[in-house]
């Protein structure tokens, strides 16, 4: 096939993690270039791309020096693509052995403009395997329409058109670029996946998920890359400030596809559970850090 799809991959400070799945992207036949933009990183992530890109041609890399954020980042990516098909991607994000050819199938036989595949959230210490076997016992929908909110990992039965997709999203380059990412979110960013998602819907594009491509993101513990680098409750903050103006700027087609009910009720709900959350998690590490080491 020839090489079609424009791999966009945001990065900061997650040099170990990008070195593990560029491969997985550049081995994919489908790929015609990956551009990668490097967002404030101060890990050796530059230094490493400079290497690479002497020895693969497809690695497009851009900098945007200081930090700017996502929603910036993934614009500049998307607006810097050549490909026909635009695959926005993280740079935990390992693909598995024909992942391309099969989305792009799959996505040119349905009806839908925008699709992502199967996305496990997988552990260090778990297997490809054995992260399948974990999420496979999961029996909860895939979309909550009560929380706004999508389980990723959800085994389908087979192409399903969806309201909320994974953020691993592949589509025509020009629907990337019309509809763009909202840089108006801030600090962490919340939302700004989904806000893209629902921006697609509200312009006429269809979503739709497929669970024949599977990816993995992982679980990075004590995470200070990418959004995670606002950690506390500063995150807590912002995600609920985040989050109140995602429903105020799409509360016309969250009342049509969820069941939310009142948003000002429901922001109160998610603010007291964010804060109790991190009120939870504080008093936990607190803890830890007061009692006595052990030896034996």
């Amino acid at each position: 096939m020839t090489p079609c799809v424009s791999v966009v991959i945001p990065t900061k400070d997650r040099l170990r993690y990008l070195q593990q799945v560029l491969p997985t992207f550049f081995s994919q036949p489908e790929v015609r270039e990956v551009v990668v933009v490097v967002d404030g990183s101060t890990d050796g992530t530059q230094a490493f791309l400079a290497d690479l890109a002497h020895d693969e041609p497809r690695l497009v890399v851009l900098d945007n020096g200081p930090n700017r954020g996502i929603p910036f980042t993934k614009n500049r990516g998307v607006n810097a693509a050549t490909s026909a098909y635009t695959f926005v991607a993280e740079d935990d994000l390992e693909l598995t052995p024909g992942f391309f050819a099969t989305l792009l199938a799959h996505l040119e036989a349905s009806e839908a403009d925008v699709m992502c595949g199967r996305n496990i959230f997988r552990y260090d210490r778990e297997t490809a395997d054995e992260a399948i076997a974990r999420v496979d016992q999961l029996t909860v929908p895939m979309v909550d329409r009560r929380l706004v909110e999508v389980e990723t990992g959800v085994r389908l039965a087979d192409d399903t058109v969806l309201p909320i997709i994974a953020a691993p999203m592949l589509g025509r380059t020009e629907v990337f670029q019309k509809v763009g990412f909202d840089e108006q979110y801030k600090v962490n960013f919340w939302r700004e996946e989904t806000d893209f998602q629902f921006s697609a819907q509200e312009a006429g594009y269809v979503l739709a998920s497929c669970p024949h491509a599977t990816c993995f993101n992982f679980i990075i513990e004590h995470d200070r890359g990418g959004v995670h680098a606002t950690i506390g409750f500063t995150r807590t903050k912002w995600v609920i400030k985040n989050n109140w103006r995602f429903l105020n700027k799409h509360h016309a087609f969250i009342a049509q596809h969820f069941d939310v009910g009142n948003r000002h009720l429901y922001i109160v709900r998610f603010a007291i559970s964010k804060f109790a959350t991190q009120l939870f998690n504080y008093a936990v590490s607190t803890k830890k850090r007061l009692l006595p080491g052990r030896t034996g």
